[in-house]
């Protein structure tokens, strides 16, 4: 607690944090970096569940102490603040977070006069936080900054009630910046749609076994791309929770939801099981069980990335590739068909280049020493040129692949031309090198394929892959 300023003359100016100072709430994101094993063993936090709320508290304080630098700070509330401090009024940081953590929090930022946060006794919140405020200034008027229904009490007492959340039901009632938590455009922002393109995978076994005029197949691949884009959201959810940290510490990634404090951790954790529920039990009424372990397999893998191998050298990149193929599998266990041996092959390989491509471009931007790992990666810059010549060798075996099944196609008369099926060698090669030298140029922000998606080359190159596949499979040439 800081006592540099006499309260006696000025109205006092008094401020939240969780919500409110930081759109962040500091012991929940402490629990569930304990909860994940982050700090320390599950069985070690689970057993601080037996010594009361203000005890565990304490607790998760003294395991994760907050980092002050890495908040998503609001910066209406900062201004309101110095505001306040250039008028001589003293400012007073209160909170239901521990003691230990509100003290980081106030000494990061210099801004305060006082800080009060919650003890060994008792919780610092609602009627409490009041009861401590009053015992700090009196009967003095004050000014209050909060951000929910718990605050209601205090904001009843208050000259002025600023809110960035819930409304105060007062009548001096001034709000600083709308509420945005939860919102759906966050929720739309976290769901991560724009990477459902990735799903559209499962059609190509509907195209390869050569369904694409079966209505019931049609159909049953349409289900398999919701549920596996349904699923996939959640699982998108799931990861930034654990990856709340890094993704702070990212150029970009900051202003994903969960990082930015714009989506709740309660309410991310509810959004990620109803997607991961409903994706699985939609998938097995109408795909029935290989479906449905084909899409659980994929929810298996992704997690068991989440959770450890996405910090692991290579094995990261592995588990991408895999993700990608298991779209594959997904379409044809829909269709009840089974996915080629080549087309397994290829798409190893192929998706293993365009892991690397991420990592790579990772790399390429951070801004981390040389020789110190990447925050959330098992990569150090030095690894950068390592990672580029994995990738682009990866890209030329799944020519290779290419090449071998176009060769194996010649006497199996399913197709009507099948030296046809050499062409694909082109697009693709020009195809690979052009997403290497785009990263390599830093013009791949982030995910290859999010990048073509947007990128009107990659598709036109993908028209000429289908439009050769379609003419090899039907068209008989004097070739």
């Amino acid at each position: 607690m800081f006592h540099d300023k006499d309260l006696t003359g000025a109205v006092p100016l008094v401020v939240d944090l969780d919500g409110t100072l930081t759109r962040a709430d500091i012991a929940v994101e402490s629990l569930l970096r304990c909860i994940s094993g982050q700090r320390g063993t599950i069985a070690e936090t689970l057993g601080m569940f037996g010594s009361g709320l203000a005890g565990l508290k304490a607790r998760l304080a003294k395991t994760d102490p907050v980092d002050p630098a890495a908040q998503p700070f609001r910066p209406e509330v900062i201004d309101l603040i110095e505001q306040a401090r250039a008028e001589g009024r003293p400012v007073i940081l209160s909170s239901a977070a521990h003691q230990r953590q509100v003290d980081r929090i106030a000494r990061h930022l210099g801004l305060f006069d006082h800080a009060v946060g919650t003890s060994k006794k008792d919780n610092n919140k609602g009627a409490q936080k009041l009861a401590n405020l009053r015992d700090l200034i009196g009967k003095r008027p004050f000014d209050y900054v909060g951000d929910s229904a718990a605050d209601r009490a205090i904001w009843k007492e208050a000259r002025t009630a600023y809110t960035v959340g819930v409304s105060t039901g007062c009548a001096n009632e001034q709000r600083l910046a709308p509420a945005q938590r939860n919102s759906l455009r966050s929720i739309a922002k976290a769901a991560r749609p724009h990477q459902w393109a990735k799903n559209l995978l499962v059609f190509v076994p509907l195209v390869t076994a050569g369904l694409i005029a079966d209505a019931d197949a049609i159909l049953r691949t349409i289900v398999a791309f919701i549920c596996l884009s349904v699923l996939a959201s959640g699982t998108y959810v799931l990861n930034d929770l654990l990856d709340i940290d890094s993704d702070r510490a990212h150029a970009t990634k900051h202003k994903r939801p969960l990082a930015a404090g714009t989506l709740s951790i309660p309410f991310a954790i509810i959004l990620a099981f109803a997607a991961i529920t409903g994706g699985l039990g939609i998938m097995a009424a109408v795909t029935g069980i290989g479906g449905l372990a084909a899409l659980a397999t994929y929810l298996v893998v992704t997690l068991t990335y989440s959770f450890r191998l996405k910090s692991a050298m290579i094995a990261d990149v592995m588990a991408l590739a895999c993700l990608y193929t298991l779209r594959l599998v997904i379409g044809a266990a829909a269709i009840g068909v089974a996915v080629s041996f080549w087309l397994f092959l290829f798409s190893t390989f192929f998706f293993l280049s365009l892991g690397y491509v991420k990592r790579y471009v990772e790399l390429t931007k951070s801004d981390a020493e040389d020789h110190r790992l990447i925050k959330g990666r098992g990569y150090i810059r030095a690894d950068t040129d390592i990672v580029m010549v994995a990738g682009v060798s990866s890209g030329m075996v799944s020519l290779l692949v290419i090449v071998l099944f176009a060769n194996a196609m010649t006497e199996s008369g399913i197709y009507a031309s099948p030296k046809l099926l050499w062409l694909l060698v082109l697009p693709l090669l020009y195809w690979i090198n052009r997403i290497w030298m785009m990263a390599r140029r830093g013009m791949v922000d982030g995910d290859p394929v999010a990048f073509a998606m947007k990128d009107r080359k990659s598709w036109v190159l993908f028209a000429m892959i289908g439009g050769i596949v379609t003419a090899a499979r039907f068209l008989p040439l004097p070739i």
